[in-house]
């Protein structure tokens, strides 16, 4: 099998050819057919996170051991399953929830792998998708997505999943409540996605990138701020007429989560997804006499990812295009990722090195 990973932290991907794995007894081989390439792969490879006031956090500290095969947003079919594996079927679509867990824990056991204190990501922790073959844990982990458009529905397995997890925070939401998504790029278009599909008309979106918020336009956002340009605080409170109900920011810097005293209405709500890093400075009289909630929200999980396929297989949900690159493109799409050169979704196509 031919994979892409890292060798050393912070250095370009490496190309590596080896012997393709055979499942274990539990375990499911997948034949993979694209990978979605995500920005905590760029994090990931630089081998930490930004925690603010100069403290990071080490994936080295937390057992990531080098070599590691980048990638968590895998789709393919299956190709091989282990003795104990039933109810599998061998050449069937799949995608493949990258949130690995323990299995035991009383998250694991509610179905809540992505909350797990022992989770093994796949590309994180465990070898991931910038491959050509992929073993995954357990058939629980799969996610039938056979007939569905396999280069767009790779995405479901984090930017997906992330963005649903995130906007489902809010709980339900009236007519008239103003949302902002801050952060426009391929987890917050599809956010907006989500959001349409839920049926709700008043988003803002919010990046510093015109080119990105032309696309959250055509992604369905009521009105587009440019952070860069506007007073933040000001213009969302004018579009909204007074404040925002929820905000969710996928940068996750500072600046940003710092819109959410300003911004926010008395009651309101903040979700945090992006991992850009900082440390945030809250003024927190402020925060209790306005009782503004600020929350985080990680990934998602297995079930949230059927309900995704579902939506999507209803006509609920319109993905969005994405552009399709070769495996080899891997190191150059992180870059182009890093230096902001991507608007949307890139997918590597792992087929072509079969």
């Amino acid at each position: 099998m031919q994979s892409y990973d890292i060798a050393e932290w912070g250095q370009p991907l490496q190309s590596r050819l080896r012997d393709t794995p055979q499942p274990g007894p539990e375990e499911v081989l997948v034949r993979l057919s694209y990978c979605g390439v995500c920005h905590s792969d760029v994090h990931i490879r630089e081998g930490w996170f930004d925690l603010g006031g100069g403290n990071k956090l080490k994936l080295s500290d937390r057992g990531t051991q080098l070599p590691l095969t980048l990638g968590h947003e895998p789709i393919g079919v299956v190709q091989a399953v282990g003795g104990n594996v039933r109810g599998v079927e061998l050449g069937r679509q799949v995608l493949v929830n990258p949130w690995i867990g323990c299995g035991q824990c009383r998250f694991c056991v509610a179905g809540r792998d992505n909350l797990c204190n022992q989770m093994r990501a796949l590309g994180m922790a465990a070898p991931g998708g910038f491959a050509t073959h992929l073993l995954v844990p357990h058939a629980r982990y799969l996610v039938d997505a056979e007939g569905l458009d396999a280069a767009r529905c790779a995405v479901l397995a984090c930017s997906g999943v992330t963005a649903y997890s995130a906007v489902s925070k809010f709980g339900p939401l009236a007519a008239d409540d103003w949302v902002a998504v801050l952060g426009c790029g391929g987890v917050g278009l599809l956010a907006l996605a989500v959001l349409k599909a839920k049926g709700h008309a008043r988003v803002i979106a919010c990046d510093i990138d015109d080119a990105k918020l032309a696309a959250a336009t055509q992604a369905g956002a009521a009105a587009t701020v440019n952070l860069k340009t506007t007073p933040g605080p000001a213009e969302l409170l004018r579009i909204s007429g007074g404040g925002l109900s929820h905000m969710v920011d996928f940068v996750g810097a500072p600046a940003t989560a710092q819109l959410a005293l300003p911004a926010l209405l008395k009651g309101g709500q903040m979700v945090v997804v992006g991992l850009f890093g900082g440390a945030l400075p809250v003024p927190l009289p402020a925060l209790a006499m306005r009782e503004v909630s600020l929350r985080g929200s990680a990934v998602g999980n297995t079930q949230q990812i059927r309900e995704l396929v579902q939506m999507v297989r209803d006509g609920r949900l319109q993905l969005p295009e994405v552009q399709v690159r070769p495996l080899a493109a891997a190191e150059d799409s992180l870059r182009d990722l890093e230096a902001g050169r991507i608007v949307g979704r890139v997918v590597l196509d792992t087929a072509e090195d079969a």
